[in-house]
């Protein structure tokens, strides 16, 4: 993922974009032609915005698009999950000999999901030295977990959940890997208050909704909510979750902001 946003941000600035970061948003004003966004280091101005923010924060920069966000909120406020993802840079020896990169586990097929029961395993590729160094690997290992099971936890407990589901994520993910982790140069455990703190999703959930016939496809929050120049992408929006399905819903907001 670093060479891809390296990437991405090379074309978006050779595109003649402008990219501040550290620059936290703290509400937008104005309407079409004439918005301002804040932040603690200033206000830009833009004749339009895209946010790529989770709804419910995007929700609260903006009165309007707020009130057109807010029957969606309501309806989607029991449907969040969060992730635990375990990142490990190792030696190449750990994970050499395989074709495959990514590999999906499950465990039990007659327990429920998440929990590391089932979980994703990505390695990076032979000789892509912008995720990791010569003679190493990056991996990353990830699995659905309940945001319930993490809040309220003091620091102790936290620590030892995510150690706990840590090393069963490495464990499980021996069936692909038999060897890997047992050198790990890199060993870090992230969680819901990670993606919270770092990330700034609301009760560190991530990946959008959890779909049913509810709210996907035509019940989907919307790109476009209702507020002239103010547009929405992410796994917030249609079709959801995934690189992927953001690139999608971004190409289709910029061809429509063209």
């Amino acid at each position: 993922m670093r060479g891809f946003w390296r990437r991405l941000v090379a074309h978006y600035r050779g595109l003649g974009g402008h990219l501040r970061t550290a620059h936290r948003v703290a509400r937008v004003t104005g309407s079409a032609g004439a918005f301002g966004v804040h932040t603690q280091r200033g206000t830009v101005t833009a004749r339009r915005v895209v946010s790529a923010l989770p709804a419910a924060t995007t929700a609260a920069l903006h009165p309007a698009v707020g009130r057109r966000l807010a029957p969606y909120l309501a309806r989607d406020g029991d449907a969040h999950g969060g992730a635990v993802v375990v990142c490990l840079g190792v030696p190449e020896s750990e994970v050499d000999g395989q074709g495959l990169t990514h590999h999906q586990i499950l465990e039990d097929y007659g327990a429920p999901l998440g929990e590391g029961n089932n979980m994703f395993v990505s390695v990076s590729a032979p000789g892509d030295l912008d995720s990791a160094p010569a003679g190493h690997r990056a991996v990353m290992l990830s699995t659905h977990t309940e945001l319930a099971a993490w809040e309220g936890l003091d620091d102790a407990a936290h620590d030892a959940r995510a150690k706990w589901l840590g090393d069963r994520l490495v464990a499980l993910a021996r069936r692909a890997y038999p060897r890997l982790g047992e050198r790990p140069v890199v060993y870090e455990v992230g969680t819901p208050r990670a993606y919270e703190r770092f990330a700034f999703r609301p009760r560190g959930a991530v990946g959008g909704v959890r779909q049913t016939t509810r709210n996907a496809n035509q019940h989907a929050v919307p790109h476009d909510v209702g507020v002239p120049g103010f547009w929405l992408v992410g796994d917030s929006t249609w079709p959801g979750l995934g690189t992927v399905a953001c690139v999608l819903g971004s190409r289709i907001v910029a061809e429509k902001v063209a």
